[in-house]
This record gives C-alpha cells, sequence and structure tokens, in this order.
C-alpha cells in the first residue's frame, strides 16, 4: 500500500472520529438539556383556591446563620390573594446580604430550643433583603435591622408576584420581631451609609428619593427640585 492510500485512510478514520463526537455531543445535549427560567409565584383569590381545591405548596431551604437565629427561607409557586396590607404597628415617620429564591414568600426564624417564628402571617413576595451587619468592610456598611421589600399584591395584573408589582418596605430585628413597616409604593432601596437607606418611589412618574435612618427610624424626603 502506497504512502497516499496509507495517508488517505487516516485522514479518513480522523474525520469520521470528528464526526462521531460532534454527533455525540448534539445528541447528550437534545438528551440533557431543559429550558431554565427562574421560578414564579402565581397569584389566586380565595374563590380559586377553594373551588379548585388548590393546595399551595410550600418548601423550606436553609439561607444562613445571623447571631443566634438560624433562618430559612419558605418558597412557594402561589399564594393567596390579600386584601391590601395595614399593620397595627404605627408607620415610621413621614451589601453583603443572604440570597433568596425567587419566589421566597416568607422567612422562618429558628432558635435553638425554642419555638420557630414566621416572618409574616400571610405570604408575600420577598423581593429584596438585607440582614443586619454589625461589622462594616470596604463593600458593605453596617445595619442595626433587617430591611425588606416586599410585593403583598398582583398591582399590575399579570397574574404573578415579582418585582414590576408595587412593593412595600419593612424592617425588623434581626430574629424578625418587631416588623415595622416604613413605606409603600417603593421602587427600591439602596444602603448608602451605616444605618442609612436610600429609597426611591416613582408616583405620578416622578422619580423621589428619601433618606431613611434605621437605627432612629427618621425618614425624610431629599430635595431634589431643578
Amino acid at each position: 500500500m502506497s504512502f497516499i492510500e496509507k495517508s488517505n485512510k487516516v485522514l479518513l478514520f480522523l474525520a469520521a472520529i470528528v464526526v462521531i463526537i460532534t454527533v455525540g455531543k448534539e445528541l447528550l445535549k437534545d438528551l440533557f438539556r431543559q429550558d431554565y427560567s427562574d421560578p414564579t409565584v402565581q397569584v389566586i383569590t380565595h374563590d380559586d383556591a377553594l373551588a379548585t381545591e388548590q393546595k399551595i405548596k410550600l418548601k423550606t431551604q436553609y439561607v444562613g446563620l445571623l447571631k443566634d437565629v438560624h433562618i430559612f427561607e419558605v418558597t412557594s409557586d402561589k399564594v393567596v390573594q390579600q386584601l391590601p396590607y395595614s399593620s397595627g404597628a404605627e408607620k415610621i415617620a413621614i451589601l453583603s446580604s443572604f440570597s433568596l429564591s425567587s419566589n421566597a414568600v416568607n422567612l422562618m426564624f429558628a432558635k435553638v430550643g425554642e419555638q420557630r417564628t414566621l416572618l409574616f402571617q400571610n405570604n408575600a413576595l420577598i423581593v429584596d433583603f438585607s440582614p443586619v451587619r454589625e461589622q462594616q468592610t470596604q463593600y458593605d456598611k453596617t445595619l442595626s435591622k433587617n430591611i425588606y421589600s416586599v410585593a403583598r399584591q398582583d398591582t399590575n395584573n399579570d397574574g404573578f408576584l415579582n418585582q414590576n408589582d408595587k412593593k412595600e418596605l419593612l424592617v425588623s430585628e434581626y430574629d424578625g420581631a418587631n416588623l415595622t413597616p416604613v413605606m409603600d409604593d417603593i421602587e427600591g432601596y439602596r444602603i448608602v451609609d451605616n444605618d442609612t437607606v436610600l429609597i426611591y418611589t416613582v408616583p405620578g412618574g416622578e422619580t423621589l428619593y428619601y433618606i431613611f435612618n434605621v437605627g432612629t427610624g427618621e425618614l425624610k424626603q431629599l430635595d431634589i427640585s431643578l
């Protein structure tokens, strides 16, 4: 057999190997391919829940340890539409953080030897969560209370609770005690200094900014008029 014939056979063999590997990879990709999307929280009414006998599935997952409290998130694929939230507590005068799932609807606080407590009586979507932070770092400021951004109602009527719905800012002690509302209808917040939070809201299309002192509970609007 001549050298050219041998070379051709080797090239054909290598080409066959490449084809087999390529086809095999595509088959494996098709076999294990899954269309992934973040979990969502569907809003259902009390009547729908009763009529269809839908049982809301709740799951708990460990989030982390904060001082002596072990925090678990409670996730769900559905919540029952609640009436507009009002608290018996008087409203406060007018980031290293734990990572929560996109369908976290409550937090559970558990201390060794004590009964666990839930943050909310009625589940609501936790959009953002900033826990107590005692030590300042180059990137993180100190916080004396937990901060929560929460969506309770499907205000954009898309059938789900998500970050596009109207949100409420609340604070609590590190263990979830003394949950207190700060401000309704916020777009978001940012921790700008130790125990100092910038809150922004867009009523009527105009962005307004507020400074909230977590330690004293003082909330003041910033004058940014031109």
